[in-house]
């Protein structure tokens, strides 16, 4: 059976191999964009609570910012 997909690991590298018509570039960028944020979140020591704690810090920042463009002063 022929896979569609080949994987070798080379030193420090993953080289993933396969057909361009598989995927295209967007698709492809946002599965490598995927891959390396769950990187990054397994390395993390980051816990639930202060996720969600940073989530809603954020989410006050960005509406101070932009709550001028949506209320009527």
């Amino acid at each position: 059976m022929d896979s569609t997909y080949n994987v070798a690991f080379e030193s420090r590298d993953v080289v993933v191999r396969f057909s361009r018509e598989v995927f295209d570039r967007e698709l492809l960028t946002k599965f490598l964009d995927f891959l390396e944020l769950e990187a990054i979140r397994r390395r993390s020591r980051l816990t639930q609570a202060q996720a969600d704690e940073l989530a809603e810090e954020i989410n006050r920042a960005g509406w101070q910012r932009i709550k001028s463009d949506f209320l009527q002063p």
